[in-house]
């Protein structure tokens, strides 16, 4: 158990932790976190990282490895066992961001509801622990393990059904599922296409291109919004349309290519990193606000108010969801307004092909996670 000198510098500390970091996503986000983090952020701060992972060999080695990178960035490892039965309190408290990769990735054979009960069970006992021993007025939560959908809804139903949170702490505007993979492979799978267009003329474009995405984070909840990226304006309808699949079925490529024993591991760490480095930034006072897209619940903890201006907007334009990955101004206090406006501008194919189906489907993978 960390002594009353340590608890009171972690106060003065930037704490960052993982929640699963012996996993695939886990140990890559952890090396990013380490290694390039320091490089990204401007920060007079310490920055401590805090591993958690349930085997205790594997987390133990990941730490001792990269305790040997030479960042100022510090490190701790913490595992449940019978010398310390504390190591979760000690490793979420005073924590300002705990990133959840915790649980199982879809195997070959797995029904989505064989992911969603297995991963519902893990996040709600790590859940619970976040609710026990973090600051909830402070803490900013990034949700990585899917099913994202349903899992969002599963934790805001803890927040809602423990009796020891209140309204002030406004928890539910610092609950995020990170949904940049989709984004992220909208950006590459457009520059690639554009690229590969312009092979005969020898011109490459090097730029980046951002795709923003809305929806969900599965499938066909997934809505690329192309119209909305000037970098797809001349590419026909046919060549979007196979664009739009492979950004919402990108992950199967990845299981396919390695052969069914794993997933989405690596470029999903980037994207939660990429997501990571805006809220440490905010936390920091680097800037006083950003825009985010995420997963996010658009009423609060007690469902009888908007979580922000613009909530009850994108609501009647979704069939009033509680949930959707949206843009959103965040403060350090949490979602100040919801950028609900995306919706109106949706070409034709976006809202009466795209977003019909997504809702369809959404409402679904919310009440599976709401009945959970």
């Amino acid at each position: 158990m960390p002594d009353a000198a340590v608890l009171e510098q972690e106060k003065d500390t930037v704490k960052i932790v993982v929640l699963g970091a012996a996993g695939g996503i886990g140990q890559s986000l952890s090396l990013l976190i380490k290694s390039q983090l320091y490089y990204v952020v401007r920060s007079n701060k310490r920055i401590h990282l805090a591993l958690y992972d349930i085997n205790r060999d594997a987390i133990s080695g990941v730490v001792a490895d990269m305790s040997h990178i030479d960042t100022p960035i510090t490190i701790s490892a913490h595992y449940p066992d019978e010398e310390n039965k504390e190591s979760l309190k000690d490793c979420l408290t005073n924590a300002s961001i705990v990133l959840i990769p915790a649980g199982v990735p879809r195997k070959p054979g797995m029904t989505r509801d064989d992911l969603f009960k297995v991963n519902a069970g893990i996040v709600s006992q790590l859940t619970d622990s976040i609710i026990k021993y973090c600051d909830l007025k402070k803490i900013f939560i990034l949700l990585i393990s899917n099913p994202i959908n349903s899992l969002i809804p599963v934790i805001m139903n803890r927040f809602k059904y423990n009796e020891s949170i209140t309204k002030d702490t406004n928890i539910e505007k610092r609950l995020f599922g990170i949904t940049t993979l989709d984004s992220t492979r909208g950006s590459i799978f457009l520059k690639d296409t554009i690229n590969n267009l312009k092979l005969t003329s020898g011109l490459q474009v090097m730029e980046m291109p951002h795709v923003p995405v809305i929806g969900g984070h599965s499938g066909d909840t997934i809505i690329p919004v192309f119209s909305q990226c000037s970098a797809a304006d001349n590419l026909s309808q046919d060549q979007i349309s196979n664009l739009i699949n492979r950004v919402q079925y990108g992950g199967d490529e990845i299981v396919l290519a390695k052969k069914g024993k794993g997933s989405a591991t690596l470029s999903m760490a980037h994207s939660s990193f990429k997501m990571l480095i805006k809220f440490v930034d905010l936390i920091l006072g680097n800037c006083n606000d950003l825009t985010i897209t995420s997963f996010i619940s658009l009423k609060n903890l007690n469902q009888d108010n908007e979580i922000a201006s613009g909530g009850k907007e994108l609501m009647s334009r979704i069939n009033n969801l509680n949930y959707f990955a949206i843009p959103a101004i965040v403060t350090i206090n949490g979602i100040k307004e919801i950028k609900f406006k995306i919706i109106d501008y949706l070409n034709y194919n976006e809202f009466n092909d795209l977003l019909p189906i997504c809702l369809k489907n959404l409402k679904t993978n919310i009440v599976t996670g709401e009945s959970f």
